[in-house]
């Protein structure tokens, strides 16, 4: 488990005391962060708790230049709100990667923002990558290499 503040740690244990004994996680990957923008975060967190969200994507090209570890199945995620609250704990089910421009519709659909559409998701995942693009290594958004996680609501 990566380290998280008092009230993350206490939001976690909060969570694991919800489940006997044999059903809490071994050794668990937890970490807690925004769900995007701080300026967006809350709006996001809604679209988490009203199970409209159920999906995340990220660029592998920014983990790797980060040194973080790429996601994968079983993690969880304290979504924290723009104070830097708990505000949902998630639990990656399934990870899909594709290039920028191969992700397909359901994904837009499971991301569960404005107009669901495709071009919606491109349009604003563009503006949201493309500053970063070099700083990634990558000559163009058609280079990026896109992570989409599918969570579980599993404790807010």
């Amino acid at each position: 488990m990566r380290r998280l503040s008092e009230a993350q740690a206490a939001f976690w244990q909060a969570y694991l005391e919800t489940l006997p004994p044999e059903g809490r996680p071994a050794d668990p990957f937890v970490e807690a962060s925004f769900a995007g923008p701080r300026e967006s975060t809350d709006e996001l967190l809604g679209l988490y708790l009203t199970g409209r969200k159920t999906a995340g994507s990220s660029i592998e090209e920014d983990f790797l230049a980060a040194g973080d570890p790429l996601p994968r199945v079983g993690n969880f995620w304290i979504l924290l709100t723009s104070r830097e609250e708990p505000g949902c704990l998630l639990r990656t089910e399934k990870i899909v990667v594709h290039k920028f421009y191969d992700v397909p519709p359901e994904v837009a659909l499971a991301e569960g923002e404005g107009d669901l559409s495709l071009d919606h998701w491109r349009r604003v995942h563009r503006e949201l990558y493309e500053p970063h693009l070099a700083e990634w290594g990558l000559a163009s958004i058609a280079d990026a290499t896109v992570v989409t996680e599918y969570f579980t609501l599993v404790f807010a």
